[in-house]
């Protein structure tokens, strides 16, 4: 069973994926968790901290994953690999959090500064140097600069997870292998390696 901690923020995830952070409220949140507002506040003291709390702990969850897959010293092309799959299993683990994520640093957001320093910036350093790991070792294609492929790299990979539904719904009107997860991957090869592409189990083509 749940602890009220866990139903907190599960509820918290509900409302501000559905309003946003201004217009959610600890009453909405109290009522969804089925709790009272005291007892929310027992957890968190103020809905920024809440807000604050749930994204932390995701972007934290993250940035240990990506950390220890880089710094197993795989093959560069299982490395890869397994970049797509550590963004791929965390989408599965929460569409929602991580949509609020994006919400907050795409618009007006008010911890955007905040959550760059922390997270974003450690993200974007650590993929910027398994590219230049790459290029070293001619995997990764020596003209592409390090940290703008990480930034196109982490952005497709953010739209694809992220909008899975929406590409469901186009295969409907082209081949419907273009947008499968085994093609996704082999085209993520082509734009970034040299030589062949990988399946998703990353195994050569």
């Amino acid at each position: 069973m749940q602890n009220s901690k866990e139903k907190i923020i599960e509820a918290a995830v509900e409302v501000f994926f559905e309003k946003g952070f201004d217009a959610a409220s600890m009453r909405e949140i109290a009522e969804k968790a089925g709790l009272t507002k005291p007892m929310i506040y027992y957890h968190f003291k103020n809905k920024e901290a809440l807000y604050i709390g749930l994204l932390e702990e995701n972007l934290e969850l993250f940035c240990q994953g990506l950390k220890g897959l880089l710094a197993a010293g795989s093959d560069p092309r299982a490395t890869l690999c397994a970049i797509i799959n550590h963004f791929e299993q965390t989408f599965a683990r929460g569409t929602r959090v991580y949509n609020i994520i994006q919400r907050e640093i795409s618009g007006n957001g008010h911890f955007v500064a905040q959550l760059t320093e922390r997270y974003f910036s450690k993200i974007s350093l650590l993929i910027a140097q398994f590219m230049r790991d790459g290029q070293r070792q001619g995997f990764i294609r020596q003209e592409l600069d390090p940290l703008l492929a990480e930034m196109s790299l982490v952005s497709i990979l953010l739209l694809y997870f992220s909008q899975e539904n929406v590409f469901q719904h186009m295969a409907r009107f082209v081949d419907p292998h273009t947008f499968s997860r085994e093609a996704f991957r082999a085209h993520i090869f082509k734009l970034f390696t040299v030589g062949e592409p990988a399946t998703e189990s990353g195994e050569l083509l």
